[in-house]
């Protein structure tokens, strides 16, 4: 006897058809909230491209509670995909030395901006944008949660990255350049002026740092 291939009714195809098409529209949605197009339309820039020098912050690399640790792109050869320049936070409870309580990530809560040596002009800038837990800068296992409230205290430093996104970078600008406009120089006057402001308006907290020569 010969076996009837299966043909589904008229609801059968409604039970099976339906799933499929909201899953197929549930990954477009996700693809649309993950994808640079959507990171890039967001990006506000703190200043006009190639003007205005960067105004003085406090002492160079530090503030009353936040360090910038490093900064500089990952460019190199061994490494795959496109290049991305990221600046890495530590943050204390200050001079004062009150526990802080921090809600991470600190959804679009900084400010970065990046000009020329030599009182040079913005080469880079965005506004909320969000810091992250930096992983690699904590002992295996002793990373606070991605998200949840994090304690900051004189034992506990909070470690911070926030990456800057590529429409951020000024128009004939290179990753590179974000760095220095002399790579092979030792000249610190050449190093690019790097200063993050982070305001976390939850707890009240307003911090900036900077580093290179204003």
């Amino acid at each position: 006897m010969v076996g009837k291939a299966f043909a589904p009714g008229r609801g059968a195809w409604w039970r099976i058809g339906l799933p499929l098409v909201a899953a197929a529209l549930l990954v477009v949605h996700l693809a649309g909230e993950n994808s640079p197009r959507r990171e890039e339309a967001a990006v506000s820039r703190p200043g006009e491209c190639g003007k205005g020098a960067a105004r003085r912050v406090g002492e160079p690399g530090v503030s009353r509670d936040m360090a910038i640790g490093s900064y500089g792109a990952d460019n190199l050869p061994r490494m795959r995909g496109k290049p991305t320049f990221k600046v890495r936070l530590t943050v204390s409870p200050g001079p004062d030395r009150h526990t802080l309580k921090l809600r991470t990530p600190l959804t679009g809560a900084v400010t970065v901006q990046v000009h020329a040596g030599r009182g040079g002009g913005l080469l880079a800038g965005a506004r909320g944008l969000t810091a992250r837990i930096d992983e690699p800068m904590y002992e295996a296992g002793r990373a606070p949660p991605a998200t949840g409230t994090v304690r900051v205290t004189e034992d506990d430093f909070l470690h911070l990255v926030v990456e800057l996104p590529d429409a951020a970078v000024c128009p004939g600008v290179t990753m590179g350049d974000l760095v220095s406009r002399d790579p092979g120089g030792n000249d610190a006057a050449d190093l690019t002026v790097v200063t993050v402001v982070l305001v976390d308006r939850a707890s009240g907290v307003r911090m900036e740092a900077q580093t290179g020569v204003v």
